[in-house]
């Protein structure tokens, strides 16, 4: 290897201090030059990660699992997918963590220029194009759901007009939040929005309503349709498997949420990580199922529009599911603004307040614009996983003495990047 291998960086010497530093003096000196000081506690990082990974893609994967079959025993391998590719996703972002601990990064880019070193700015343009990706299709769901609910009460806005009123109302305040910490009691408010939703259509799976002869049954167009066919083997199922993808999408957001939590260390991190990894793997499960065990075969891509108007607790679901793609655009926002400010290598301590509400207001107003033109972009998650695999590589290749341990993970790392860039290509080619 050669020497200049193995030559350290500012950030990565200052991770290796002495066994006799204490914990609190590592966490100052770690805030102080990455410039957060990590104030938010487990339970608060636990509910923005959750709700930074629950929006309203779930309710897609009821239609996605319909693709390939309309067996409801398929539900059990559609889970085992679900749990698998969440594992996966769930060890890349604390690979991230990790590489954030090595090198003192507080950024996607700046992991990437402190290992991989080339490359950095599509790095930072990836890292930035992923949460906005999300943010459009998030305000697009509000603006045609507000146009929808208000024309239930007679009120005609066009979806322009809709969609200029929530952002100046809602999304505009939420926006101007300067941290995770800062919306942790909206994130478990948007939670609890889809944990009521799910409820509702658990509810709605098992009191028969929407079986031959049930109380809704002749309101829909669309009736449940149920067999023995499965086709969980063929192409037809990289469809869904984009949509998990799709759903386990956070790792922009990684660095932010670990120099954010207090007393940051791997081990406080993975316990974040596992718990809302394991919380949102749960609810993912229950509405898919609930879902597809109400409609089967015919289960929509939204699968909110399978259910009557005249439903009841149909309304409240919908209504939960806005509040929720409400409070979720400022989580992927914040990795916008982020990103942004690390492709126009804004320093720290240029951040000032009066600095990040005009760069948010003026943020905010492009990405209006660009979903008044723009419903739709494409899926761009198959490359998003190689960056954390490459970057842990880099930084234990660069230790002077790497452990055993931390080698066979690197290993792994990579084979997991290899099958999961291969399913999220085939994913995006088959949709």
């Amino acid at each position: 290897m050669n020497t200049n291998d193995l030559s350290f960086g500012y950030g990565a010497i200052q991770t290796f201090v002495s066994d006799e530093e204490s914990l609190e003096t590592k966490n100052e000196r770690k805030c102080a030059q990455v410039g957060f000081n990590g104030k938010a506690s487990i339970p608060s990082e636990i509910a923005s990660v959750t709700k930074n990974l629950i929006g309203s893609g779930v309710l897609s994967l009821s239609g996605g699992i319909a693709l390939y079959s309309n067996d409801p025993s398929i539900i059990m391998s559609s889970a085992i997918w679900l749990i698998s590719l969440g594992c996966m996703s769930c060890y890349s972002a604390i690979l991230i963590a990790k590489v954030c601990d090595i090198t003192n990064s507080s950024t996607y880019r700046s992991c990437w220029e402190s290992t991989v070193k080339r490359g950095s700015l599509l790095v930072a343009m990836v890292s930035m194009l992923a949460p906005a990706q999300g943010d459009l299709a998030y305000v697009t769901i509000l603006s045609y759901t507000l146009k929808s609910l208000l024309e239930s009460v007679q009120i005609y806005w066009s979806r322009v007009t809709c969609l200029l009123f929530i952002t100046v109302v809602a999304l505009l305040p939420l926006c101007l939040k300067k941290d995770f910490d800062g919306l942790s009691g909206f994130s478990t408010f948007g939670v609890a929005s889809v944990f009521v939703a799910m409820i509702a259509m658990l509810i709605r799976c098992f009191d028969g309503s929407y079986s031959e002869g049930g109380k809704f049954y002749d309101d829909i167009r669309v009736k449940p349709y149920f067999g023995s066919e499965s086709h969980q083997w063929s192409r037809s199922i990289f469809p869904y498997l984009c949509m998990i993808f799709q759903a386990w999408v956070m790792h922009y957001n990684t660095p932010r949420f670990y120099t954010e939590l207090k007393d940051a260390s791997i081990p406080r991190f993975t316990i974040v990580l596992g718990c809302s990894f394991g919380l949102a793997a749960m609810m993912y499960i229950a509405i898919a199922a609930a879902g597809f065990w109400t409609f089967g075969g015919h289960s929509l891509s939204y699968i909110l529009n399978n259910y009557s108007p005249n439903d009841p607790l149909a309304t409240l679901s919908r209504l939960c599911v806005f509040l929720s793609t409400l409070l979720i655009y400022p989580l992927a926002f914040i990795g916008v603004r982020d990103a942004s400010l690390d492709i126009l290598r804004v320093p720290p301590h240029k951040q000032t307040d009066t600095f990040l509400n005009v760069f948010t207001i003026i943020l905010l107003s492009i990405l209006t614009v660009l979903a008044v033109f723009f419903d739709d972009l494409g899926l761009i998650n198959a490359i998003g996983g190689v960056f954390p695999a490459l970057m842990y590589r880099n930084a234990v290749n660069s230790m002077p003495s790497p452990t055993r341990s931390q080698q066979r993970e690197v290993v792994i790392a990579m084979l997991l990047m290899v099958i999961g860039v291969g399913l999220g290509t085939l994913g995006v080619y088959q949709s």
